[in-house]
């Protein structure tokens, strides 16, 4: 973590002339991923490098989108489906109406897996189709 130390002089206007000196210590985003040094120390991902797990999506934007900035395979889906933090918190509870459902994975438009769970708080319509 890289912490920006130094003095800060504060000036009134000409009229009052009274100064202030105050120790400041910023914390900076290093690498410009949307995420601060201290953030990056918290998640575990690198301050000095945009995506950390080089899958192509700034730590900024996994973190923000409950994706891990270390993990290559958590990452938005390409579609930009909404994954939500609540995801890893599901316990299914059966399969009849009313119950939480296990979780399963489909392919999108895209052919990437999405899961069911990743959906947590939003209402999900499945829709299939069969063919003989």
């Amino acid at each position: 973590m890289r912490l920006l130390t130094g003095r800060v002089l504060c000036l009134l206007p000409l009229l009052v002339s009274v100064g202030c000196i105050a120790d400041v210590q910023l914390d900076l985003d290093g690498d410009a991923d949307g995420l601060i040094d201290s953030q990056e120390a918290e998640v575990g991902s690198d301050p000095g490098k945009a995506d950390s797990d080089d899958d192509g999506y700034t730590d900024g934007a996994e973190y923000t989108g409950n994706t891990s900035p270390i993990d290559a395979d958590d990452k938005p889906y390409q579609a930009g489906w909404q994954i939500d933090a609540c995801r890893h918190d599901i316990v299914s509870t059966g399969a009849e109406e009313g119950d939480i459902a296990a979780d399963f994975a489909l392919p999108d438009q895209f052919g990437e897996t999405v899961h069911l769970h990743d959906f947590c708080d939003q209402v999900v319509l499945v829709m299939g189709a069969g063919f003989t």
